[in-house]
């Protein structure tokens, strides 16, 4: 009778300690899961996209203020910006994002005359406004490499490469291009 106790107990300890390796495997799988998605995460966010908040209106009517976009970091880690693209940029003066369009592009000659702008002495088009263009302080500016002319859709109203405290963009300031709204559910879509 004895050695049957002991063999009951020796079960007992057996199961306790196959349960508690059981508990420890799935904690630790739990863990590996989260860790890892926290690293997916950080990585797609860096490189990959991000999401953007619109709470500017110097884009109307293309873009009001409350809308959430996503903003692809990759097109730019394999290209560069092109004109017309909606593109968000460090502003390092406010400490904040700007969401602007690319107007210039490196080595061209950008003038505002007349409510008009003009690439190298062409008039630009499509102006991708309806509002007239005027310059604050200057008239013309050469883009050297690496530096972009960016204009908000409201012309009016919007604070870009026209300004002094805003200028030409450097390439490092570019975070990447917005490329899809997905709020408000009625205005989902790509963005042009």
């Amino acid at each position: 009778m004895e050695g049957n106790n002991n063999d009951n107990t020796l079960e007992v300890k057996e199961g306790q300690q196959a349960e508690q390796k059981s508990n420890r495997d799935e904690i630790l799988s739990w863990v590996k899961m989260i860790v890892s998605a926290f690293v997916i995460a950080i990585v797609l966010r860096t490189f990959v996209f991000q999401m953007a908040l619109v709470n500017q209106i110097s884009m109307n009517p293309t873009l009001y203020e409350g809308q959430m976009l996503m903003i692809s970091k990759i097109n730019y880690l394999v290209g560069n910006p092109q004109r017309g693209d909606i593109v968000v940029l460090k502003d390092d003066v406010e400490n904040k994002l700007l969401i602007k369009r690319v107007i210039g592009l490196p080595g061209e000659e950008i003038q505002v005359q007349n409510g008009k702008v003009y690439i190298d002495s062409k008039e630009l088009e499509p102006d991708y406004t309806s509002f007239p263009t005027y310059a604050s302080t200057q008239e013309a500016w050469n883009l050297s490499q690496g530096e972009y002319f960016v204009l908000g859709d409201n012309r009016e109203r919007s604070r870009d490469s026209r300004s002094e405290d805003v200028g030409l963009i450097s390439r490092n300031n570019i975070i990447g291009k917005a490329v899809f709204r997905i709020w408000p559910l009625n205005k989902l879509g790509l963005l042009k």
